[in-house]
């Protein structure tokens, strides 16, 4: 294997997302990102392999040769599953046990979905096989990868033209009502189709740079140039549930503050909040204007669950009734190839796992994910409530967004693991995720 530096590394970086930028331009751009990431695949070191991934996963939408065709990052992360796979593992055999459910599952309910079998087998394989404490990663490197990969791809997001066509690629998601700006009001989603999913790369970005402050691994400035572009990036996504979200990585930065006795960095947290506070009281700033208006049609003194979640809990209760009424699905499930009911999706992680899996196919889901946490995270560290940060966000976000086949969680999943092995009480650079 091809050891690289550091420096090397986040040159590569720079070119790969260049690369898959002007890919929206002529395909052959990312091609030759492809190319690049498949050489590194098989020749370089995991670490560095590993960099890269996080770095590009945020750009998977426009990481294609044509808008609606397969991604290469998935194909990318398939080679690395195959040429990585790590064997015996008891994490990777119950991985294995739970791919031959999904198959046989599909095959009794007559709705094979090759595609979905893939993804979700792999997204598993990739988890299994990289948290198994062979090398010792650097968690910080892989955190900045992750959170300038979304902080570039979102700036990317913008740059819509005749020349870079990223609008074909994603979409884009309007609220029709205007909110008193007489046109429709585009939802920002970086590179993502929807802003709600792309809105979970941002918290937990927000989440990484706090538990990377505490540790003195960045300074006030670099947390401040960070945060700003995610935070303004998150606002113009108008999601109701992410402004929401964004107090929890508030409280972790104030946790953090107070711990370590961080009192001037702590008083000019208190001091912008409240100037942005006084600013969206007075209606000076437009985006937090439009969030506003989207909460206050929440009537809290008749309060609608399924108005407060956007239409979910209508959803939410169709999709469990239709459960419950059938034992055999409660238990075995549909089949990952089964139809949506009511032709909208459950909008829920939890209830598609029982939907399309059943209370057996959860359980081993279940099991698969308790195995690679055991096999690669619960080291004799002193851990804190910081380091469940990242862990809180994906469960709470998860409820309300179905990403049981979405491309993104088995990357969230490993920062989340990743940051519960980080000693947050003294300088070790190095996670070990094995020990």
């Amino acid at each position: 294997m091809i050891n690289i530096n550091n420096k090397v590394r986040w040159a590569i970086s720079a070119l790969l997302a260049l690369l898959i930028l002007f890919g929206t331009y002529r395909n052959v751009f990312s091609l030759a990102a492809f190319l690049a990431m498949g050489l590194m695949v098989f020749f370089c070191d995991k670490e560095t392999i590993l960099q890269q991934i996080f770095f590009i996963m945020p750009m998977a939408n426009i990481f294609k040769l044509a808008p609606g065709v397969q991604s290469f990052f998935t194909i990318i992360i398939i080679a690395y599953v195959v040429f990585h796979l790590v064997l015996p593992r008891k994490a990777t055999a119950v991985v294995f046990l739970f791919s031959a459910y999904v198959i046989i599952s599909q095959l009794w309910n007559g709705n094979f979905d090759l595609f979905r079998t893939i993804k979700l087998v792999c997204n598993l394989l990739f988890l299994s096989s990289t948290l198994n404490g062979d090398v010792r990663i650097k968690h910080k490197d892989i955190f900045l990868s992750f959170i300038l990969g979304n902080i570039v791809s979102s700036f990317f997001g913008m740059m819509d033209s005749n020349v870079l066509k990223i609008e074909s690629f994603v979409g884009a998601k309007t609220l029709s009502q205007g909110y008193g700006f007489g046109a429709d009001v585009v939802r920002f989603a970086g590179l993502y189709i929807d802003p709600n999913y792309y809105s979970i790369g941002l918290i937990i970005s927000l989440c990484l740079l706090v538990v990377l402050y505490h540790r003195d691994e960045i300074n006030s400035f670099v947390l401040l140039l960070f945060s700003v572009p995610l935070i303004c990036f998150l606002i113009i996504t108008y999601s109701k549930s992410a402004i929401i979200m964004l107090l929890v990585p508030a409280f972790f930065f104030i946790y953090s503050s107070v711990k370590k006795r961080k009192r001037l960095e702590l008083g000019l947290f208190f001091v912008i909040a409240l100037f942005v506070i006084a600013l969206s009281a007075a209606g000076k700033i437009p985006a937090i204007n439009i969030i506003m208006t989207r909460l206050s049609e929440i009537d809290s003194d008749n309060l609608n669950l399924n108005e407060a979640t956007t239409g979910r809990f209508e959803l939410w209760v169709t999709y469990s009734k239709h459960i419950l009424k059938n034992i055999e699905i409660a238990l075995f499930g549909r089949g990952i190839g089964a139809e949506l009911l009511v032709e909208h999706a459950s909008h829920n992680t939890y209830i598609d796992i029982i939907y399309y899996l059943g209370a057996v196919g959860g359980a081993l889901l279940i099991a698969s994910l308790g195995l690679i946490l055991r096999q690669s995270v619960l080291v004799p560290i002193k851990r804190n409530l910081m380091n469940y940060s990242v862990i809180i966000c994906i469960g709470i976000m998860y409820f309300f967004l179905g990403e049981l086949f979405y491309f993104d969680p088995p990357f969230q999943l490993f920062i989340g693991f990743v940051t519960l092995n980080v000693p947050l009480d003294n300088n070790d650079v190095n996670v070990s995720l094995n020990e």
